[in-house]
């Protein structure tokens, strides 16, 4: 397991969903009794709202899946990558 790439991830994962709560618990609220241009910029941040939400989402996501990926990762040895290999000569 790289231990780089797990913090990467739960980092990831832990700030998107953080993220994710704090744009959720926030949503902006239309009033009944607001102007045509008020709504309509209530409307436009709802959207940019939940455009953040799922982006912070996708965040998490990702993190999720980087932090299984570097729980399969092994770390390879450091003799292994400059072995050379040896065949034995064919027989005729």
């Amino acid at each position: 397991m790289d231990k780089r790439i797990f913090a990467l991830g739960i980092a990831m994962l832990a700030g998107g969903l953080f993220s994710w709560y704090y744009f959720n618990t926030n949503v902006p609220v239309c009033n009944s009794d607001m102007s045509q241009d008020e709504t309509n910029t209530c409307l436009q941040n709802q959207a940019l709202n939940l455009s953040i939400q799922n982006i912070t989402g996708l965040v998490a996501g990702l993190g999720f899946f980087i932090t299984l990926i570097s729980i399969g990762l092994k770390r390879r040895k450091k003799g292994e990558a400059g072995k050379s290999i040896t065949q034995k000569p064919a027989q005729s």
